[in-house]
């Protein structure tokens, strides 16, 4: 027969896993959502190229359903106006890779902790680098960016007359328009880790020029869009962004 200090070890032990176990569902259900037991996802698309920022907010937001433990409801959209979605009970979760500008910020939804931040740049042929410098270069040249995103807004600003400046609904089609000589530049953005370090987004007949911030002297950072009528999954997706470095593929 066991000694009765080893009968009040193995009872506190037992005790113990069953509150834990008993602790989870709870915590679970302290989160709610537009359809019980699932969270609803808003996303640009699917792509699966490590160097395309789309295929590392799809993994990232992938990873956040499997953090939160429910099943993921993914809708895809176009990426502007994509920040209201959840403020109009659309999606719970706006993961579009978006920036937090102020005029992004929209009833009924709250921006996360910022995953990553990026500077404003031009996408252009590597075989062209000693013929672009700036985007005052591109007079009487077409420059694409898509519709409503932050290198949509650089270009409308920081252009100079002359350049023809042409928007698109998704990155797939600016990046089609560009390899078939249509544009000659792209504008777009250099990312980097919240700890500074450039993640790769281009091969080696790519390159960027004309980094600037959009706003001098303010970090654009991006983050998830959460509906506030979803209780309790803000601060879950903030607690997830704190555990889980962005890029995935980066993570040391």
């Amino acid at each position: 027969m066991l000694p009765p200090a080893m009968w009040f070890t193995r009872a506190s032990a037992t005790a113990l896993v069953l509150a834990i176990a008993a602790a989870w569902p709870a915590a679970q259900s302290a989160i709610t959502t537009l359809v019980p037991g699932t969270v609803t996802i808003a996303i640009t698309g699917t792509a699966t190229d490590p160097l395309d920022p789309e295929a590392w907010m799809y993994r990232f937001a992938e990873r956040l359903g499997e953090d939160l433990r429910l099943r993921v409801a993914w809708k895809v959209v176009p990426f502007d106006k994509s920040w209201e979605l959840a403020g109009k009970d659309v999606v719970d979760v706006v993961a579009t890779n978006l920036a937090s500008f102020p005029d992004r910020v929209s009833a009924g939804g709250t921006f996360s902790v910022p995953f990553l931040y990026e500077q404003r740049a031009l996408r252009i042929r590597a075989s062209e680098k000693a013929r672009y410098r700036t985007i005052a270069d591109f007079t009487g040249r077409k420059v694409g960016a898509v519709t409503g995103m932050a290198a949509h807004r650089d270009l409308l600003k920081r252009a100079p007359a002359g350049v023809q400046i042409v928007a698109t609904a998704t990155f797939p089609e600016l990046y089609d328009q560009f390899a078939k000589g249509q544009l000659d530049a792209v504008a777009q953005a250099e990312y980097f880790t919240l700890d500074g370090r450039v993640i790769p987004s281009y091969g080696p007949d790519l390159a960027l020029i004309d980094h600037h911030d959009l706003n001098p002297g303010q970090r654009e950072e991006s983050v998830f869009v959460v509906r506030d009528k979803s209780t309790g999954l803000l601060a879950a997706v903030n607690g997830f962004v704190a555990r889980t470095p962005f890029p995935l593929h980066m993570t040391r």
